[in-house]
């Protein structure tokens, strides 16, 4: 299944934080083009269609656009090969059947997305990303009333999966301990170390910072003199830091170092540092309690992604799918 989205890649429903509704990635988004073939080729009554599902018809002409703009996501080197894109066609189509067979369903539910449930969303979006909102459409150069109708599209079937395939699922209390004993590993909090550190930008200025430290001045008095970083008002305290977090000759030389010694000087990207570990926390096992919801979470995402898979298979094997043969398509302008 294609997986290149152009529409939605800066967005999701939930905007930059938050938790979007999972929607498993079995199926494309796409926008339906609204323009008419011309008439001395074809009646307006005899628009010419690539497939069916339950009588319901896939335009040429809709197929066409929704090819084309996935055809300008593909290395140049791949449209040569005709074979690959046989079957990127293919796939393209397969997607849009899929998307009608799931429009089928939400019509025969009687689910919608009503123009005022729309607008919550993007005001949603645009209260997360504020300016950067139409920033973002002129820097992708996309047209945001094309955007709009493809969020309603994705929101009509977020809203069809919650509805006839997640309602449904229900997680029992024996589950969850039993999916927790047999995943601790999962669960247990990562090694640390709470460390201050002085930050300078030359080597000199840390060198007088070292002598301080070698004199017996204390560590965060120093650090609030001289380091340059925005925890020196805090003394240097950088907090709790967990593996692979800090650049690699900083993680190296923490992660080694015992309680209240001071580390030499290490240099960086980021300047000539110092350091000192306050504290050192080892990986600890949380217990149910703690992490219950994280549990409860995992054991929902995976049921949502199998029992999806089971329904929309279920929707297709009702559905009567037929392709028309000898499909003539055009190749996009470049």
């Amino acid at each position: 299944m294609i997986k290149t989205e152009r529409y939605f890649k800066i967005f999701s429903s939930a905007g930059k934080s938050g938790r979007s509704l999972p929607v498993p990635g079995v199926f494309l988004c796409l926008f339906l083009s609204c323009c008419i073939i011309s008439c001395d080729k074809f009646d307006i009554f005899s628009r010419p269609y690539v497939a069916t599902v339950n009588g319901s018809k896939i335009y040429l002409e809709d197929y066409q656009a929704v090819l084309n703009k996935k055809i300008q996501m593909v290395p140049e080197e791949f449209r040569k090969q005709p074979d690959a894109m046989k079957k990127f066609e293919e796939e393209v189509l397969d997607a849009m059947i899929t998307e009608k067979i799931m429009h089928l369903r939400a019509q025969e539910l009687k689910i919608s997305v009503s123009d005022a449930e729309l607008e919550n969303k993007i005001q949603e979006i645009k209260k997360d990303y504020g300016d950067d909102f139409t920033r973002l459409f002129n820097g992708e150069n996309i047209n945001y009333e094309e955007w709009r109708e493809e969020f309603k599209e994705e929101l009509l079937l977020q809203k069809l999966i919650a509805m006839d395939v997640n309602a449904r699922i229900k997680i029992s209390e024996d589950e969850i301990k039993k999916y927790y004993h047999e995943r601790r590993g999962n669960y247990k909090t990562d090694s640390g170390v709470r460390v201050a550190q002085i930050v300078v930008q030359d080597l000199a200025t840390a060198q007088k910072a070292m002598e301080r430290l070698k004199s017996g001045e204390d560590f965060s008095q120093v650090a609030a003199d001289m380091s340059i970083g925005p925890e020196a008002r805090r003394g240097g305290d950088l907090g709790l830091v967990t593996r692979w977090v800090m650049p690699e000759p900083l993680d190296k030389t923490i992660f080694k170092m015992p309680v209240n010694k001071i580390s030499p000087i290490v240099q960086s990207s980021y300047g000539f540092h110092i350091f000192k570990v306050l504290e050192i926390q080892p990986v600890k096992e949380r217990g149910l309690a703690d992490v219950r919801d994280d549990v409860i979470a995992d054991i929902r995402m995976q049921k949502e992604e199998s029992a999806f898979a089971i329904w929309l298979e279920e929707l297709k094997k009702k559905a009567v799918i037929k392709k028309e043969a000898n499909i003539k398509t055009k190749k996009p302008n470049k």
